[in-house]
């Protein structure tokens, strides 16, 4: 049987989810007066969202709401986990976490899981892009998610006009077919200006979440949820050592990336001893850049005289539909938070379509909700990233810092022609899984 105080906090905890669904509809009020239907007490969230942008929305809640005050932190991605776990250990946690995916995972077993009771599957799937899905566990919601970071390829117009380029190519095969049209060398044979920053690990931004892309593009998620023991595998083989000379679709798409940076390939176009990509780009020596949309103001402060526009991530020939990676970010509450029921109350405010509508405007980033995808965009760059944010997926990346090493090491493998596409793939398969244990 179980004991009293388990009886009473399982009811607590109940009557919490019962009074978060409450906020979110709307039936109960922050501010309202008197009652048992008045939330009361502190929260403190942390995010990686920028302070002076989200601010300004929290003080306009402190504003409405007169029984609770929410404070804001801002955190770096690479700084958020260690702070977390810092902070737990001194008692001084935040209630609500905002964090991107590739952060997110590592810190996963500090947050609650949502039970389907109270955040049914079918509405979570009805509500957010499909790439969103990962936030899924098997009985629960992980986190309520927010926007979308889409990989995008951004190009020199300039470039392009002179190649007699009507549009950019829309395909790898397309993207190979305009390699020689954008190549030039000096006079000693050293690259001067090259189709683009791709096949290296040491000088190419984002050059995870790229192969990533060409590993997602062939249906391969890289990580899969263990249905039987409820941990997590890695899909990038299936086998053992003996399948090292196979040249599955895997093998393949790290044999092209890799090619691009291979002085015996056609595709030959990128050596390591060049700038880093988003250099060359801005300098106007690349026709095309993938980075994120995030990224635009970057490129848009650094060369204001930078004649580029953006389009869709590459795909690959008869493609069922696109797909690029994307990042998402999304909103949780803490395991630890010392007010539960004013956590989960604000949480509901904070996945309001009023709060992503605030911060998708004021970062240029899509929504990863499907009805706010709906609205015309005037910004023709962030039409693009709306339409980007519906091919957007990712994978479950449990150690991100483990698995950069691993993605680099299958790379300069390769480069280096220490092993072939096959055993890179294959040593990185158990070292990931070795990472996911």
């Amino acid at each position: 049987m179980k004991s009293s105080f388990q009886t009473i906090l399982i009811g607590v905890f109940i009557a919490a989810f019962i009074l978060a669904v409450f906020v979110f509809s709307g039936i109960i009020k922050l501010g309202s007066s008197g009652g048992a239907s008045t939330v009361v007490g502190s929260v403190s969230v942390w995010g990686t969202y920028p302070k002076n942008l989200v601010q300004s929305y929290i003080d306009q809640l402190n504003i409405e709401n007169k029984n609770i005050s929410i404070s804001y932190t801002e955190k770096t991605s690479s700084s958020i986990q260690q702070d977390l776990v810092g902070a737990l250990a001194e008692g001084l946690q935040p209630d609500i976490l905002i964090t991107n995916s590739e952060d997110f995972f590592s810190i996963k077993n500090r947050v609650y899981t949502i039970p389907f009771a109270t955040y049914p599957e079918r509405t979570f799937r009805d509500s957010f892009v499909d790439g969103t899905s990962l936030f899924l566990e098997k009985d629960g919601v992980l986190a309520v998610p927010l926007l979308v970071d889409p990989l995008v390829v951004y190009y020199n117009k300039d470039l392009l006009a002179g190649q007699n380029y009507v549009v950019p190519p829309t395909t790898w095969t397309g993207l190979v077919q305009a390699l020689p049209f954008f190549m030039k060398k000096d006079t000693r044979g050293v690259i001067s200006q090259t189709t683009l920053p791709f096949g290296e690990s040491s000088n190419v931004d984002h050059f995870k979440e790229i192969l990533a892309t060409l590993f997602l593009q062939t249906g391969n998620p890289i990580v899969a949820r263990n249905q039987t023991t409820g941990g997590y595998d890695t899909t990038l083989i299936n086998g053992s050592a003996s399948d090292e000379g196979t040249q599955n679709a895997i093998a393949e798409a790290l044999t092209f990336f890799t090619s691009f940076s291979n002085p015996t390939s056609q595709a030959f176009s990128w050596t390591r001893t060049l700038p880093d990509g988003l250099d060359m780009f801005l300098s106007g020596r690349s026709a095309f850049y993938i980075g994120r949309a995030s990224e635009l103001f970057t490129i848009q402060s650094k060369n204001p005289n930078l004649n580029f526009d953006v389009t869709a991530m590459f795909q690959p020939d008869n493609a069922v539909r696109p797909i690029t990676y994307g990042s998402f970010s999304s909103l949780a509450v803490v395991k630890a938070t010392k007010n539960f029921t004013a956590a989960y109350t604000v949480a509901g405010q904070l996945t309001s379509k009023e709060f992503i509508e605030y911060i998708s405007a004021g970062l240029s980033l899509p929504p990863a909700r499907r009805d706010l995808l709906l609205a015309q965009q005037k910004n023709p760059y962030v039409q693009v990233f709306f339409k980007s944010a519906l091919s957007a997926f990712s994978w479950t990346d449990i150690d991100p810092r483990s698995s950069e090493r691993i993605f680099r090491d299958m790379i300069q493998g390769v480069s280096s022609g220490k092993v072939n596409a096959a055993q890179a793939i294959y040593e990185a398969s158990r070292d990931l899984q070795s990472s996911l244990r």
